[in-house]
């Protein structure tokens, strides 16, 4: 390959690895922090004298630990973007859309009624396992900000365009139980604003990328089949 055909170093694994690092810290530090209540719940367990609500946050902590390994595998073995959303708000969106619902985390838990907070972890827990199973069929695909690396319609993507988000949303809404409040809906309602707005621009670089997915936007829904 002479000078003329060499692959500039934005389009190259290195570059694309490089640009995922801040990804991989952030969850990389979220399994840090996540050890030592794992840890403490198994010691629990093994002296008996772990009851079932702390058994319930005892796994969604797993998954959540599950979740995040598999994402920053998925880092390292993503394909190269075939294009991307120009401009900062695209960006700006992804970012905020994907990392607002951590900001739940700082307000004031609230103390439920056993049942309330059972159904909060199991929603966690149903959220969070949907998608260790939506991003294990996206694999290679995988990305934060709004690109093209390889079009994915089989599986949850043949029933809504974004499983992904919906799934997460399932859980944020476990956690806007726990902590309930102005705040929290306020958070809620701008994580939703956001993850649509990324949809949006999702959705136009993949269209301007791969000539079949204006086919695929035409036989499914967005979110919810029949109504959005």
């Amino acid at each position: 390959m002479n000078a003329a055909e060499a692959v500039p170093f934005e389009r190259t694994k290195a570059y694309d690895l490089l640009m995922g690092l801040p990804l991989g810290a952030w969850f990389g530090w979220g399994v840090w922090r996540e050890a030592p209540p794992v840890v403490a719940h198994l010691n629990a367990i093994a002296n008996g004298t772990e009851n079932f609500l702390g058994f319930l946050q005892f796994i969604a902590l797993v998954a959540s630990v599950v979740f995040s390994l598999i994402l920053i595998a998925l880092l390292f073995v993503r394909i190269v973007p075939r294009a991307k959303a120009q401009g900062i708000v695209p960006r700006l969106a992804a970012v905020l859309g994907t990392f607002l619902g951590t900001a739940f985390l700082l307000l004031p838990a609230h103390q439920l009624p056993v049942w309330l907070q059972a159904l909060a972890d199991a929603m966690i827990i149903a959220g969070t396992v949907s998608c260790i199973l939506v991003i294990l069929r996206l694999g290679k695909a995988f990305a934060i900000m709004p690109e093209a690396r390889e079009l994915v319609t089989s599986g949850p993507y043949a029933i809504v365009r974004h499983p992904l988000y919906v799934a997460e949303e399932l859980g944020v809404w476990g956690m806007v139980i726990q902590f309930a409040g102005p705040l929290a809906f306020a958070l809620l309602l701008g994580r939703l604003t956001l993850q649509i707005t990324r949809t949006v621009f999702e959705e136009r670089v993949l269209a301007a990328t791969f000539p079949q997915y204006e086919e695929y936007r035409a036989r499914t829904w967005r979110f919810i089949p029949g109504l959005i």
